[in-house]
């Protein structure tokens, strides 16, 4: 059962919360939407060989939110039905996201739940579905659940300790793809307002994966920071530390000690920068983090490198959040938290944004792999419209053999896996000249290479959409969507041209 595990991470929460829970204020929006759709691609199939199809999706869905002193929760739920004219035949998927935190002893026992089922694509070097009525090969569900209960204590104002456990699970309906259950410790004690000039921490992290297919791997990590403030919006950093890992690595022995250092600037409230180099025992390692706002814009960018599996990305996300991200772009003109953050999802919501703004396709693989990643953002919003601008450049190097990646690709596409590279720009215009009426136009643009194999694919996607508030609980949307995929081997060119005319009632 796909939902089963999503079921009992809620159900789990919101037994320890109940006393929380019955002070909170809770909205609950049903809603139902329909759609009607044609595809002239359907299977995204090469050029020649495409089958056209009138769609027709109903989806009911229920959208959950609390806000209490001591519990905050938020849900949505959405099932999707797709009935195909042509074939005949029906299909449907799940779409879920959920976050709760609450304080279940005032000041010192907390919890967070976090559960999610959504669709993703196993690999950029193969048809990408632009969406879920597409029937294809190259898409699986993800399940990802957790629970984090953890305590926090302040001694005085000299220090503060926190102590918290994770359990959290990633599966997919993939066979190929291991499903993972992981144990976190991580142990934690950063000084506090009594330290001035020199602030300092100590942590302890430990993280145990097991696989379904028995296999286990550790990362365990211990390190030690100071930040040295030369003056109140200037700092310098430094980093070391010990870390050691138990897998079987195709480069060098996977553990040893570490170091970094750096520097941190916040010339005013609205712009910080951080940045640092050093050490691993892979090598040269370094990291960069820029924000700065104004009253109409946002700008974001930083850079990271990691030692990751699919499975834990798919449980703690590397990419730009864009609802954080537009939340930072319209602090200034909404004040108010709550009403900010209902504009924010409004707005995702009629744009058919992403949850990450930089997103590259994550490819699915059973290896632990080496990230390089580069992400930027800006955003500009005016009276009455607002643009966003993302890119991204993420290089991956495997870390281990490919012998887990068997059952999920073929023999001859095993080494696609190996090396790759990602790059990419998207931007996304959106025009509301009423209070009742937007229309958005986005363009995306990314390449994928295999450094192994030579194999190089580069997906422009196009969409343009206009929503219509017809009545305070109806809405009205028409979208047209373009797909051009083009690979370096012949005949396997992809195209899609899509329409879309939809209506959503909320209740």
């Amino acid at each position: 059962m796909p939902l089963l595990p999503l079921a009992a991470a809620i159900s789990s929460a919101l037994l320890l919360t109940t006393p929380c829970a019955a002070a909170a204020e809770w909205r609950f929006t049903p809603s139902l939407g329909l759609s009607e759709i044609y595809t002239d691609n359907l299977r995204l199939t090469p050029r020649g060989s495409q089958r056209s199809e009138f769609i027709t999706q109903l989806t009911p869905g229920l959208a959950i939110a609390g806000h209490g002193p001591r519990l905050k929760l938020k849900a949505n739920y959405e099932m999707r039905n797709f009935a195909y004219a042509r074939l005949g035949s029906f299909n449907s998927d799940h779409q879920f996201l959920g976050d709760a935190d609450a304080e279940l002893v005032d000041g010192l026992f907390f919890l967070n739940g976090k559960a999610s089922l959504s669709q993703h694509t196993i690999t950029p070097f193969d048809a990408q579905p632009g969406s879920t009525a597409n029937l294809s090969n190259n898409r699986t569900d993800i399940r990802t659940y957790s629970l984090s209960p953890y305590l926090r204590h302040r001694f005085g104002n000299a220090a503060a300790a926190e102590l918290r456990y994770t359990h959290d699970s990633a599966s997919s309906s993939t066979g190929g793809l291991l499903d993972s259950r992981n144990n976190n410790i991580l142990l934690s004690v950063n000084s506090g307002p009594a330290f001035r000039t020199v602030e300092w921490g100590w942590q302890y992290s430990r993280r145990d994966t097991d696989y379904d297919n028995a296999n286990s791997l550790r990362m365990e990590e211990t390190s030690a920071n100071l930040r040295y403030l030369l003056t109140p919006r200037f700092a310098l950093t430094a980093v070391a530390g010990y870390e050691r890992n138990n897998y079987l690595s195709l480069g060098a022995k996977p553990q040893g000690s570490f170091w970094q250092a750096g520097l941190a600037w916040a010339p005013n409230a609205r712009t910080d920068i951080e940045a640092s180099a050093g050490h691993r025992f892979y090598g040269k390692t370094f990291s960069l983090m820029a924000k700065h706002r104004t009253r109409r814009t946002a700008w974001s960018i930083g850079y990271d490198d990691q030692i990751s599996t699919t499975q834990s990305q798919f449980l703690i996300p590397v990419t730009t959040d864009t609802s954080a991200f537009l939340n930072q772009l319209w602090q200034a003109s909404i004040p108010d938290p709550a009403m900010r953050q209902q504009a924010v999802d409004a707005f995702i919501r009629d744009t058919g944004l992403p949850s990450s703004l930089s997103a590259s396709v994550n490819t699915l693989t059973n290896r632990v792999f080496l990230e390089k990643r580069w992400q930027a953002s800006v955003a500009l919003n005016g009276a009455r419209n607002t643009l966003l601008l993302s890119l991204f450049d993420i290089n991956r190097s495997a870390q281990t053999s490919s012998a887990n990646d068997v059952a999920l690709l073929s023999a001859g596409n095993l080494a696609q896996q190996d090396n790759t590279h990602q790059s990419g720009v998207n931007a996304l215009w959106n025009w509301h000249p009423t209070s009742r009426t937007n229309l958005s136009a986005s363009v995306g643009h990314s390449r994928a290479r295999s450094l192994a194999t030579g194999l190089l694919t580069n997906t422009r996607t196009y969409r343009l959409g206009l929503n219509r508030q017809l009545q305070p609980g109806l809405k009205g949307t028409l979208e047209y969507r373009r797909l051009q995929q083009e690979f370096n081997q012949p005949g396997r060119d992809v195209q899609e041209n899509a329409v879309t005319a939809s209506l959503l009632m909320t209740f």
